[in-house]
Parts: structure tokens; C-alpha cells; sequence
């Protein structure tokens, strides 16, 4: 589980400081697709990157499986991002020139791992995302929709347990956007803990709970309840 106590980010601008967190305290179980919601500025994402490890609190504790991540440092937490926690962004950030196979296969080369293994790895994580047929081809020929997915595919293809997607449909239409959700559902329904950064309320409605900020701190926690029956 993911434990979030009294966590503070502090930055200073313009001779200014301002917290864009400001006391959170958060409790994640294994198993949850929680949904982070609020206006721009109201410190999701900012939150999101805590979890992550690609920004650093000012004061406070963040416990993953027991584990104090805001004291990680050097080769431990370039271990944590690859093995714990798969990251999907809003921009994709695939290599261009690479092929879908190679973008896929990424995390398991910067983990040291080669060979065969790694081949059945990376179609096991495109199947997930409907890519087989594109595995050859380079990152840059395909559509937006197609990039998410190749993303996708990358933050699985280490079998994280944890997804941190920030964003993940905000540069996508609506077709697009329905595709990259089931996915994530799909990936929920198979034990993944999702935890995703939105503005859209129809996307934050697919999760199980919904978390919404505002000037850098928790407003509201709302567990959803679901109708077994009807879904």
C-alpha cells in the first residue's frame, strides 16, 4: 500500500514561496484505481511526482510497501522507477526514432536485462494494448492514440505494481480517450494499483475512488460505489 503522511512541497519564485502541498495525508491500498482531480494548480500532479519519485518533498513521509521513498537517493530510486512504479504522461515521451519495439523494451535494457526474455516481455505488454501488429514500426509514424498505447505498454512491460499516469488522455479525442481507459480498467481488473491525474469528470468517474485537490490540499476523498450487477 501507498502512505502519504503530512507531505509538503515547497517552492520559491520571484523571491516568493508558496506550498504547492500543503499537509497531505493519503492512505492507497494495493488493488485501487483512484482518480486525482482539481483545477490547474491545485497540486495533482505535483502529488502524482511525489509518488514517483521525480520530485522530492520538502517535509513529510511517503511509504510504499513499507518503504520511506522520499529517502531513496541514487541507484535506489532509479530502482524504485523501474521496478515498482510504471509511469505514463500526457505527452507519451517515446523516442521518435525508435520502433515500437525498442520504446517498449526500454525499462528492461536500463534494468540490465537482454535476450529472448525481454522479446516475449514486450509482445506480452503490446498484446495488452492491441499493438502486436505494430511492433516494427518507428514511434513517429504512429497516431496519438497509438503512442498512448506504446506508452502504456512501456510502464507494464517491467509488470510494476503500480501505475502513475498523469494526464494520460489529455492529448487525445474522444474515441481515443475511451480506448486508453479501458485499458487502464483492464489493467485494474488484472491486480494493477492505477492511480491517475485528470481534469475530465468522465474519466475520474471510472475509477473506484476520487480524490480531488485544491491549493495543495485534499478537499475531498469519495469512494465510488459500484453496482456489480449492471457493470
Amino acid at each position: 500500500m501507498i502512505k502519504i503522511q503530512d507531505v509538503r512541497k515547497k517552492y520559491s519564485t520571484g523571491g516568493k514561496s508558496f506550498f504547492a502541498l500543503d499537509g497531505v495525508s493519503l492512505e492507497i491500498e494495493e488493488g485501487e484505481f483512484v482518480a486525482i482531480t482539481g483545477k490547474s494548480g491545485s497540486g495533482k500532479s505535483t502529488l502524482l511526482n511525489m509518488i514517483g519519485t521525480l520530485d522530492r518533498v520538502t517535509s513529510g513521509s511517503i511509504f510504499v510497501e513499507g518503504k520511506n521513498i522520499a529517502k531513496l537517493s541514487g541507484k535506489k530510486v532509479a530502482e524504485y522507477r523501474n521496478k515498482t512504479v510504471g509511469f505514463v504522461f500526457q505527452s507519451f515521451y517515446l523516442e521518435p526514432s525508435y520502433s515500437v519495439y525498442e520504446n517498449v523494451e526500454l525499462p528492461l535494457v536500463l534494468a540490465g536485462r537482454t535476450g529472448k526474455q525481454n522479446r516475449k516481455r514486450v509482445e506480452d505488454a503490446l498484446a495488452e494494448v492491441g499493438l502486436t501488429k505494430k511492433i516494427k514500426e518507428k514511434a513517429r509514424n504512429l497516431s496519438g492514440g497509438e503512442q498512448q498505447r506504446v506508452a502504456i505498454a512501456r510502464a507494464i512491460v517491467n509488470d510494476p505494481s503500480y501505475i502513475l499516469a498523469d494526464e494520460p488522455c489529455g492529448n487525445l479525442d474522444t474515441a481515443n480517450s475511451e480506448n486508453i481507459m479501458r485499458i487502464l480498467a483492464a489493467l485494474h481488473e488484472s491486480g494493477k494499483t492505477i492511480i491517475m491525474v485528470t481534469h475530465d469528470p468522465e474519466d475520474a468517474q471510472k475509477a473506484d475512488r476520487i480524490v480531488t485537490m485544491s491549493d495543495g490540499k485534499i478537499i475531498s476523498d469519495v469512494t465510488q460505489k459500484r453496482d456489480d450487477a449492471s457493470a
